[in-house]
Formats: structure tokens, sequence, C-alpha cells
């Protein structure tokens, strides 16, 4: 790392403090309080849309400029978009106030790929593991501080929701000092590489290998969460398999940046393997992003119809110490039952990202995994987009997330279907793979004479 180790604790440092965001846990509450007075439809059909399109729009900007500058001004821009963000929530004084804020909350989501690309261009590749664990213990962490001090502030009457408010903007202020004491990197994966990197060994892309290359980048945090899985798989090259030579990579090194995009996108989705578990990564990531986008105004609309207190905090804690259960979320109108489900979905939704991110990293051949996953949030943006416009977006159903007769919740009720239709559609490859599989196989058995 430059300066010693001195980056990585006032990366870690930063991470902590950027997801201290004590306030988000109860941010529909706020809105639809008397601070703010929106209704629950305003919230659903014109405010938190607008940060789903918004990062969809920005992701691709902040993609193509991050390895260009170098991710340092990129990782400031990230703190200074919360600070924004939290601003015009708490000084807003109208509706127009709190779009605006999501569209710099849009930006904090899409300049969240310079946290996790810096680390890895700022050290050596066999101290990829090390790094990710502290990072990601970091902020890990602030989520769980976060969540546990706004439940505690909360039910102890100490702070009202919109106090809470100072707290985050503090915590996303302190994460934007640290960034800037951060050391600047010379170098990074398109741009500003250093040298040629030598590759002196064949390099496979079968979809059975044990290969998982560890990754420069990642495009969401979740991502993130995968390297250290990725870093403990080892793989022994074999010659038959792909190669790339010496000559080839000389050939790449002479390319401009965006030549080498260019180049690695080609090569890796050549690799219909990668397509799949891309289409896979892609599909799931999407429904992830709905899901926790509208979550707080299905608890919200419990709240309302059982006069229970909210435990959000609580909540958003314990899933940091802890997914077709969104249809018993839809149905259910207990509100510590929909905790649970929301949970234990958080946590199958975190074990099959691990799988499917490790299947698609062990079969690419260069260091393109953030432009990869870069890639495949982009599309997940897309989809999402897509899913809001169609389901609460005003011009598609504008279905709610409030519990309605028969004491369901119809917008959650289309997730929950959603998942059931992509669980139902691989599963179905898989068996016709399987099927295919068997009978190549025996069709290879040596008859008896």
């Amino acid at each position: 790392m430059p300066e010693g180790y001195g980056a990585l604790w006032y990366l870690c440092i930063l991470g902590f403090f950027k997801e201290f965001r004590p306030s988000e846990s109860f941010l529909t509450q706020y809105l639809v309080g008397s601070w703010k007075k929106l209704t629950q439809e305003e919230v659903n059909q014109e405010i938190y849309p607008i940060g789903t399109y918004s990062t969809l729009v920005l992701l691709i900007v902040v993609f193509l400029i991050t390895d260009v500058v170098c991710y340092k001004p990129i990782i400031i821009v990230h703190s200074l978009a919360g600070v924004a963000c939290y601003c015009l929530i708490t000084f807003g004084t109208s509706k127009d106030f709190v779009q605006a804020a999501e569209v710099f909350y849009g930006l904090f989501l899409a300049s969240e790929v310079a946290y996790s690309t810096y680390m890895y261009a700022s050290c050596e590749k066999d101290l990829y593991q090390k790094v990710t664990s502290y990072t990601r213990i970091a902020l890990q962490t602030g989520r769980l501080v976060s969540g546990s001090v706004a439940q505690f502030l909360i039910s102890c009457n100490v702070l009202d929701l919109h106090e809470l408010n100072y707290l985050s903007l503090t915590g996303l202020g302190i994460a934007a000092l640290f960034g800037c004491m951060l050391p600047s990197t010379s170098k990074s994966l398109y741009f500003h590489r250093i040298g040629s990197e030598k590759v002196d060994s064949a390099v496979e892309t079968p979809s059975n290998s044990n290969y998982s290359a560890p990754p420069n980048a990642s495009a969401t945090e979740d991502i993130l969460l995968s390297t250290e899985y990725l870093e403990a798989v080892r793989y022994n090259p074999k010659k038959e398999d792909y190669v790339i030579s010496n000559t080839d990579n000389e050939d790449y090194e002479q390319l401009s940046g965006f030549q080498k995009i260019w180049s690695d996108f080609l090569h890796a989705y050549s690799n219909m393997y990668i397509v799949k578990w891309s289409i896979w990564w892609a599909l799931t990531n999407c429904g992830y992003l709905q899901v926790t986008a509208y979550i707080q105004n299905l608890w919200q609309d419990t709240v309302e119809l059982t006069k229970e207190p909210l435990y959000n905090g609580a909540a958003s804690a314990t899933y940091t110490i802890l997914r077709g259960l969104l249809l018993l979320l839809a149905l259910s109108k207990y509100l510590h039952f929909q905790y649970i489900a929301y949970g234990i979905f958080k946590i199958f939704y975190q074990v099959s990202m691990i799988f499917a991110n490790s299947e698609v990293a062990k079969s690419l051949t260069r260091d393109s995994h953030g432009l990869v996953f870069g890639f495949n949030t982009f599309i997940a943006l897309i989809l999402q987009s897509l899913l809001t416009v169609t389901v609460a977006g005003k011009g598609g159903f504008q279905l709610s997330t409030r519990l309605q007769l028969p004491l369901i919740s119809f917008q959650f009720l289309v997730y929950g279907g959603y998942y059931i239709a992509i669980g139902c559609g691989f599963g179905l490859i898989a068996i016709a793979n399987s099927i295919q599989g068997c009978h190549q196989t025996i069709r290879n058995v040596p008859t008896g004479e």
C-alpha cells in the first residue's frame, strides 16, 4: 500500500463512517412524518424511483472516469454526494428538495465503485485477501453500529428522527475528510498502467475450472463481499487450456485505455459460461435492489395498521450479524415476522451472490472483474428501472406496499413472483443440462461385444 499501511487504515476508517448513517434505517418514517409530510404514494412513486434512475445514468459516467482520474477524486465525490443528499433531506422544505436528494443518493451509490477499485490498485496481489478482510470488517462494523445507535436513540427518546440526520451528516463528513487524506495512486487498470504485466503461465477459462482470480474492482459492496471467497480458491494451470501468450499480452499493452476496455469486454462476454452466470447475477441483484429500496415502505404500512413500534435500526444491525420468503413478506401483517423474513432473504442473497460471483470470476483470463461486474450491475439497474416503472412508478401499475384486503402487499407479491420465476427458469435449465449430460455419458459408455 502507498505509505506503508497508512492508506489501508484511512480506507477502513472511511468505510466505517460512510456506512454510519443512522437516519437511513428510518427514512420512510421520517419522510411521511410531521417533518416532511409526504404521503406514502409520493414516497413510493415519486421519490424512491428517482434514486434508481439516477444511479443507472450516473453509473455509466462514474465507471468511465474512475479509472482515468485514479480513483481518489471519485472517493471524495462519493462522500460529498452523501453529505449533499442528507443536507437536502434535513434542511429541504419541499418535495422538490427530497427528489434532488435522491439524485445525489444515486451519485453516492454509483460512485461506490471507486472505493473498492482504489484498494486493489494500491496494493500488490498477494495483499488482496488481507485488504479485503479489513475493509469488509470496517464496512460491516459501520452498518452494525449505525443500526444499533439509531435504534437505541429512538427507543430511549434521546433523539428524534430529524436529529438522527445530523449524525448521518457527521459520519459522511468524516468519511469525506479521510477521503482527502488518502494517498494518491498513480496507477490504474486501463489508463495508467505501470509497466507491462507479464503472463508467465497459461490461464484457463473452461467452466469447470477451480480458478478464481483476485478481483481488481467491484461495482457494489456486495461484490466486495465475495472477494474473500475468491481469494481462497487456488488454481493450477494446464497448458492444454486457453493460453494468453507473452506476445498477446505485449500487443494488449499497446492498446489505448478504451481499446483495452473494449477488448476485455469482448473477451469476457464471448464466453457463454460467463454470460449465463452474469444473467443470473443481474436478475438476482435487480430483485435485491428493488426489495431493499421499498422494504421500509412495507414496514411503515404495517405499523400504521398494527400500531406497533418500529425496530428498523435493530433489524438493520441484526442483518449485519446474520429469497423466496418475499411471498410471506407480502402476506404477513406481523412486523416482527417481516423483519425475520427480510433478514433470511438477505442472507440467502449474499450466499447466492458469492457463488455467482465466483463462477463468473474464475472464468476471466484478465483482471477485468471490475469491468464485468460493473457492466452486470448496469444491466441489473436497467432491469430494476424497468421493474420500478412497471410496478411502482407513475405510468405503470402503481402498486402499493400497503397491506390491502385481504392483507396483501401486491407490490411485494410481484417481487416474490419475480424470484420464483427466476428460480423456476434456471431450475429448468439445470435439469435440461443434467439430462443432456446423462445422455452424453450413456453414449460414451463402450458396449460389450
